[in-house]
């Protein structure tokens, strides 16, 4: 099976993989499951990467660079993931929809909590088996601190919802990770309320860890050779 080679972005002020306090379990894992995680502080050097992580951006996207992003999905089959968190924490809201507006959602500055189905007690350490996508291997995800996703496109696509316990405290629809999907070039953007449910202390709970290597697998569609007809692409 190919290497998915993943660009961990630090162009936006981005939490750092190399982290080992929150993130050393991820890319050990990854590692040994064959995906490949780099931290890229060059934008210029991002779309050589088949998976690009913007986890918890703190430098709001110019319109250059969210133009370069629909170019890397829609033209060149790359799979997107950005990633934020509840309460607009640090403007986190803003900050991603200066990106995710572009790709027909929002994340809102919200709060979702849960106080049936959750971890410890804790209403705000939510747990869903709502997992619609990247479900190989995965029954329940633990989802901490998240906010809500407002489609605003038909298209978009529900990847994790809360249970049906669970609220927003705008009285949102509790989407809680969201994607729009690219079927002419294979690509694929994702958004998710919640930016630490792959950090060391949740990844090793319930089925966290088969879900962050199920998010970050991407294989792009082979590039077009002259002369040998354009690849065919399926949609989903």
């Amino acid at each position: 099976m190919r290497k998915t080679k993943v660009g961990w972005s630090i162009t936006h002020q981005e939490f750092t993989i190399t982290d080992h306090y929150y993130f050393s379990i991820l890319q050990r894992e990854a590692t040994s499951k064959g995906i490949e995680i780099d931290e890229v502080d060059r934008w210029e050097e991002l779309p050589m990467y088949d998976t690009i992580v913007f986890n918890y951006p703190e430098i709001p996207f110019t319109e250059k660079e969210a133009q370069d992003v629909e170019r890397w999905v829609w033209n060149e089959g790359k799979k997107v993931i950005l990633l934020g968190y509840y309460n607009n924490e640090d403007g986190i809201a803003d900050t991603c929809n200066t990106l995710a507006r572009k790709f027909g959602m929002e994340l809102n500055g919200d709060e979702v909590v849960d106080e049936a189905n959750n971890h410890g007690g804790d209403k705000y350490f939510l747990i869903t088996s709502k997992i619609r996508r990247y479900n190989r291997d995965v029954k329940r995800v633990l989802l901490p601190c998240t906010a809500s996703i407002r489609p605003l496109m038909p298209d978009t696509k529900i990847v994790v919802r809360a249970e049906d316990s669970a609220t927003s405290s705008e009285d949102n629809y509790t989407l809680l990770i969201a994607e729009q999907i690219a079927p002419t070039s294979g690509g694929y953007f994702c958004l998710a309320g919640t930016c630490v449910f792959w950090d060391n202390y949740s990844i090793g709970l319930y089925d966290n860890l088969n879900f962050s290597l199920n998010l970050l697998r991407h294989t792009p569609p082979p590039k077009e050779t002259p002369g040998a007809g354009k690849p065919v692409t399926f949609g989903l």
